[in-house]
């Protein structure tokens, strides 16, 4: 049997017999979780269902009018769940129902209550601790341990569910190529603020090592950051053996481990029959045409607090060598207070509800957990848009090129009479089939949306320049892996061929400023960039190709947004990055972004055509 089967199978046997925590929120509990129901105690709940008639309606007090729906439900669960064992130790009167609640309140607010006369069947429940965790942190009593090794405090609980830290027994130099010294990542990710924008190390060029603006893998999960309880992993493709040793060098080879996919592996469809700890789902597809394309983390950490990080990198090895990615590494999201309500703590931009917004889309069981935490967590500080597509068809404007269009219309600032003379900069891994005319979908809706401003006529009569830029023939050549370079790059030569007008669209791909020239782009971004390359109005770093299945297709008839893809992406605007109308792009000058190609864009020459996939053939 499986053995995280099995300790389930004997927790809800022994449900009623364990004292459990009182819940931190008291009459005012909302949770409609098992789970939470499980590992807390409601005396108000417990003390209605002492006096239950079966077969009769709950004997709800009327204080609880208002709430009389939702604890109703909650009693259900309960008792469905069976997580209620009878006491039978109070008369059935309403009055000392409520008498016996206020008791039980006063409690935890550390009020002193004369006690209860009890009779040897009825267990008393405990008086919360002070700095009681909330279910997140599933009874955790929190206790210092010496400091390690990298100079990290470790914080270690004392509860049942705790997975200790289990140092690798093998040199990690001689598995992965660059090593950067562990417990620094911390003080590199404070440096990187306003922005906490990262490009991947490239192994082969050492110029990258040290840059304060590369990171690896390992770093990202340094133990500087945080001790780790578990992490989500949402992606498309899955090197599982890689990724397993990222974590088993890191010393989190038994962390709990969640992996949502797009690719099937059969490695990934059996892997907890092998380590429990690790749950692994593939995300099913309503059509061949879209994909599971996402590239998102959450980290969870045994403080209470998570990061969030938004990335355009698959799961293996080879995306995390020779390969020009890019990452949003979110700041430290701490735990709110146990009094807060799922809304408190949201950011300007509305960051935490567009995450519950994206996780919910997937109607997933497995990431109640991480929704609860999400809930959990303060966002406030948070200061960029999360931008996602979901398949479906969409009426709102909360997904792919209109969510783009609505916050550009909202908060870009180019002043309008510069409009036409700041191109849109879509920088690609892949190119999508638009038809034989570019004004269907390229320079019609697509432009629109990613060039939209602030006061912005609705009356323009040409759109601003489209600059593609996309790796030539020439450019994956060139790179560090020859011709394999190009197999991140998987646009087709059949598809090419019905669009040859695509040619006029393109831009090599040139990174010398980054030391990227030879490792192909399998980073995906979009920018609006002023005539003289100083100033960006925005930065859009995402998983979206410059397709129509990742930003959708508008049906001409009722008006629908159709999206066939998965995708996310964090879009900065100065306004909320660095209180200015613009970023700046100059080298030296504070506060810079940094984007990892050269400015401005290099043309393709005469002769000159896109790389395709069938060269690999």
């Amino acid at each position: 049997m499986n053995p995280s089967l099995k300790r389930r199978g004997t927790m809800q046997e022994n449900e009623t017999k364990r004292v459990k925590k009182v819940c931190d929120y008291g009459e005012k509990c909302y949770r409609m979780n098992p789970v939470h129901f499980r590992e807390f105690s409601h005396p108000h709940l417990e003390s209605i269902l002492d006096n239950h008639a079966s077969g009769g309606d709950y004997p709800i007090p009327d204080k609880y009018n208002l709430q009389k729906k939702l604890i109703t439900e909650q009693l259900d669960l309960i008792i469905e769940k069976g997580f209620y064992a009878p006491r039978n130790n109070v008369q059935n009167n309403p009055k000392q129902i409520e008498n016996k609640q206020e008791r039980d309140s006063d409690r935890r607010v550390g009020k002193n209550v004369e006690p209860e006369a009890s009779s040897a069947s009825h267990q008393k429940v405990p008086d919360k601790p002070e700095n009681t965790k909330t279910m997140f942190s599933n009874n955790e009593a929190k206790i210092k341990t010496p400091v390690d090794r990298g100079g990290v405090v470790k914080e270690k609980s004392t509860n049942s569910d705790y997975r200790p830290i289990i140092p690798p027994t093998r040199r990690v130099e001689d598995y992965l190529n660059v090593v950067r010294p562990k417990g620094r990542m911390a003080a590199k990710h404070e440096a990187s603020a306003p922005f906490y924008i990262f490009y991947t190390t490239i192994t082969a060029a050492k110029e990258t090592h040290s840059q304060p603006f590369s990171i690896t893998f390992q770093e990202i999960l340094d133990r500087s950051l945080g001790e780790l309880k578990c992490s989500l992993q949402i992606n498309f493709m899955v090197e599982l053996g890689w990724l397993l040793a990222q974590y088993y060098f890191a010393g989190y080879s038994e962390k709990k481990l969640t992996i949502l996919y797009g690719e099937d592996s059969q490695d990934l469809r059996t892997i907890s029959q092998k380590k429990p700890h690790v749950d692994a789902h593939l995300v099913p597809m309503a059509t061949p045409f879209g994909k599971h394309h996402t590239k998102m983390m959450i980290l969870c950490y045994e403080d209470g607090s998570l990061r969030v990080v938004v990335s355009t990198a698959n799961l293996y090895i080879d995306d995390w060598e020779n390969r020009t990615q890019g990452l949003w590494f979110s700041p430290k999201c701490p735990e709110l207070p146990p009094e807060a309500m799922p809304h408190d703590g949201e950011s300007p931009t509305m960051f935490k509800k567009s995450l519950l917004r994206y996780l919910n889309h997937y109607h997933m069981p497995y990431l109640t957990y991480y929704v609860e935490r999400v809930k959990r967590s303060d966002f406030s500080h948070i200061n960029v848009f999360l931008v996602a597509s979901a398949p479906g068809s969409h009426f709102d404007m909360d997904w792919g090129m209109t969510r783009v269009g609505s916050l550009l219309r909202q908060h870009c600032c180019i002043p309008p009479e510069e409009q036409l003379q700041w191109p849109l900069v879509a920088q690609a891994s892949s190119l999508g089939s638009y038809g034989k005319d570019p004004k269907l979908w390229l320079t019609g809706d697509f432009l629109h949306n990613f060039t939209k401003i602030k006061n912005q006529s609705q009356m323009l009569s040409s759109p601003p320049t489209l600059k593609l830029i996309y790796p030539s023939l020439e450019n994956v050549k060139q790179s560090h892996d020859d011709l394999l370079g190009g197999g991140c790059l998987p646009y087709a030569a059949e598809a090419h061929s019905k669009q040859p007008w695509l040619n006029s669209f393109l831009y090599q791909w040139r990174a010398a400023s980054t030391n990227r020239n030879r490792a192909m782009p399998h980073i995906k971004s979009y920018t609006r960039v002023s005539k003289d390359g100083r100033k960006a109005a925005y930065y859009l770093l995402t998983s979206g190709n410059v397709s129509k299945a990742a930003w959708g297709s508008t049906n001409k008839g009722n008006g629908a947004l159709r999206i066939m893809s998965y995708e996310a992406g964090v879009l900065f605007l100065p306004k909320f990055i660095t209180n200015e109308d613009y970023f700046c792009l100059e080298q030296n000058a504070p506060n810079r972004l940094i984007v990892p190609y050269d400015l401005p864009p290099v043309k393709y020459t005469d002769g000159m055509s896109p790389w395709v996939s069938d060269y690999l053939m």
